[in-house]
């Protein structure tokens, strides 16, 4: 069985929560990795040669309604992805999940800086100048400081409802944020979904930025993770002593915080699409925006 469920978008704007969270539905089955990337624009040219090995993510498929993966980076494919997608599996759905692009930017550089793939000397303002710096396409030796161009939304939503019309959903972060039983709850209704089927006490938020104290460790622990990413799907619980153990051990909370003058930089560099986004949302009779997407 071909996946036919894909939460395409955008990065840190609570996928990884949202795959979880349907993963427990017994309606739906997920793929062994949470992210396989089949289809992401770093790996599209490589679809034939990777075919066997991303069906064996959903080998034990046993006639749930929907076969779920998620790749949050698919979205930055536009329509190559978006078509990639809907030739693989033409009754699929598409869900993608926006977030206030500024706070979204300064998630993915708290997550990168967690991870030492940007330098933690660092700050947020210093990193926004460093995005500046990055034009062009989505690059993978880029991909980085790539980020800030990765908030721009309009035209890429322009090309997957171009793909999928009816069958995207666009939901929204901040609603997951401050009602998380009700966003859950939208989101089955949309897929025919019994929301009641899914107990709500094995959910648990994902993917909060730490600061690792040693960067050697959290690479070990990111490939345990990977490795029995498997096992988590089907028993979250068993991973939240192993989590709570480890950044107890080996992190703290990363505390910094947007200044006024960067945020201010920034959503003047975003407010022409932000602008684009709505009208484009209002187009379709998407309503109930989040402040970030009404406050011209």
């Amino acid at each position: 069985m071909n996946p036919n469920l894909f939460v395409a978008g955008v990065p840190k704007a609570g996928t990884t929560s949202l795959f979880h969270y349907l993963a427990l539905h017994p309606d739906v089955f997920p793929s062994s990795r949470k992210e396989p990337g089949y289809f992401h624009p770093f790996k599209i040219k490589d679809m034939d040669k990777n075919l066997e090995a991303y069906k064996k993510l959903f080998s034990g498929y046993s006639r749930q309604q929907y076969v779920i993966e998620a790749t949050p980076g698919y979205f930055y494919g536009g329509q190559e992805s978006a078509k990639a997608i809907n030739n693989y599996s033409p009754e699929s759905k598409v869900i993608i999940v926006l977030r206030n692009p500024v706070e979204r930017l300064f998630s993915f550089y708290k997550y990168k800086k967690s991870l030492g793939h940007i330098s933690g000397k660092l700050n947020f303002g210093e990193y926004v100048v460093e995005c500046k710096k990055t034009l062009g396409p989505i690059e993978r030796e880029t991909y980085d400081f790539w980020a800030m161009i990765g908030g721009n939304y309009a035209t890429l939503l322009s090309e997957w409802h171009e793909v999928f019309g009816e069958r995207l959903l666009i939901c929204f972060f901040d609603d997951m944020v401050n009602d998380e039983p009700k966003f859950i709850e939208g989101v089955c209704t949309w897929l025919d979904l019994d929301k009641k089927q899914i107990d709500d006490g094995r959910t648990k938020v994902q993917n909060k930025s730490m600061i690792y104290r040693s960067k050697g460790l959290q690479r070990m622990a990111t490939t345990f993770d990977s490795m029995f990413s498997g096992v988590w799907h089907y028993l979250p619980w068993l991973k939240w002593p192993f989590s709570g153990l480890y950044n107890l051990l080996n992190s703290k909370p990363n505390n910094e915080k947007i200044t006024d003058s960067v945020r201010a930089d920034l959503v003047q560099y975003y407010q022409d699409d932000m602008n684009k986004t709505r009208d484009f949302l209002k187009e379709r009779q998407i309503e109930n925006l989040p402040d970030w997407l009404t406050n011209e």
